[in-house]
């Protein structure tokens, strides 16, 4: 019997590396590390970059880039070679799809009043939205990255339970970045044990306001905040402008991100919704002595009694009223790897070939 051609879509790489595109390049290194040559293939646009790989294959191909290539050139690849597919990304073609995809979370159709300040916005939720249900039509099975998600994609569309596998987030990549210091010296308010730290932007899900309420619930302390845009204009809008302990350190390097989490008296994530909300785990492998994150199903899931939970519908913004942890946090660092995401991975590609 011929064995099944797994084909990823691999535009991804052209893409920033957020949280999801840093899933799918984890993921596929530790799947190179144990899956038999011949398995798996990555398609890309042509003059795309990839890393090298052991037993994976790297083909480029097509003449387009972009959303063109993904909806086009990949399904073509597909029928040329006789291949499954395997979307990582939320994201499969609208025809010539057959085989797993990966959908990170449902927060576009959860929470639609997320999305409705600009056009913009809101052709990206109906985009994203008309992808969940075309992926729960024709993905021949679903990938998600926790049970809270997978609950959410059967409760919102219709997919059986026994349709979706769990392949968890995890952590390893901190390893690889170096600490810098340096970051410290560029701010001198930041004192190493006694700041509160956060990663902001400007997407609703991350409740940035409720840092800045916090800060200001808790004079006495410093609350560094890293992140690009236009954050300090947000807080202006919001009457929370000229916080004299709320330290802007704008975009920070790996190095200095891995550093800041490393020595903060307490990394804060207060989202109003996640798949899996990897943040609070890369602050645990960086070192972080505490994580607050908001008291949600999905956190709890995620971090069990490692963390300390902000009950959000009860706490405005105030750090101090907050339940704290039972556990280590670095009891996490046992239960999630990549190499064990890996392993999952290969048996749900051998189950569907």
């Amino acid at each position: 019997m011929q064995q099944t051609v797994w084909a990823v879509d691999g535009s991804f790489f052209a893409q920033r590396v957020s949280g999801i595109q840093r899933y799918s390049l984890e993921l596929l290194a530790a799947l190179d590390a144990i899956a038999p040559a011949g398995l798996v293939e990555i398609v890309v646009p042509v003059g795309v970059e990839t890393p090298v790989y052991r037993n994976i294959k790297v083909v480029p191909y097509g003449t387009r880039h972009g959303l063109a290539w993904q909806q086009l050139d990949y399904p073509r690849y597909l029928k040329r070679r006789g291949a499954k597919g395997l979307a990582t990304c939320n994201v499969i073609p609208w025809f010539g799809f057959r085989g797993i995809a990966v959908v990170h979370d449902v927060c576009y159709r959860a929470r639609r009043d997320f999305y409705k300040d600009s056009r913009r916005d809101r052709l990206s939720a109906a985009w994203h939205c008309l992808q969940y249900r075309r992926i729960a039509q024709k993905a021949g099975h679903i990938i998600t990255v926790s049970e809270f998600s997978k609950a959410e994609i059967h409760k919102y569309y219709g997919v059986p339970l026994e349709k979706m596998d769990i392949v968890y987030n995890a952590w390893q990549q901190m390893q690889r970045i170096a600490p810098d210091d340096g970051v410290f010296a560029k701010h001198p308010q930041l004192q190493k044990g006694a700041y509160y730290f956060s990663m902001a932007n400007l997407l609703k899900n991350k409740n940035f306001p409720w840092v800045l309420r916090a800060a200001k619930a808790k004079p006495d302390a410093v609350f560094a905040i890293a992140g690009g845009g236009s954050l300090a204009e947000e807080a202006a809008r919001l009457g929370l402008a000229d916080l004299p302990n709320v330290l802007y350190l704008g975009y920070v390097s790996d190095g200095e991100a891995k550093s800041l989490m490393a020595h903060c008296k307490a990394f804060l994530f207060p989202t109003l919704y996640e798949g899996f909300g990897i943040p609070p785990l890369e602050a645990v492998a960086c070192g972080a002595r505490q994580i607050l994150v908001s008291d949600t199903p999905c956190m709890r899931e995620v971090y069990g009694d490692c963390a300390g939970y902000i009950d959000l519908a009860a706490n405005p913004g105030n750090v101090d009223d907050t339940t704290p942890p039972k556990d280590d946090p670095a009891r996490l660092l046992q239960k999630y790897s990549w190499e064990k995401s890996a392993e999952k991975l290969l048996g749900i590609l051998r189950e569907n070939g």
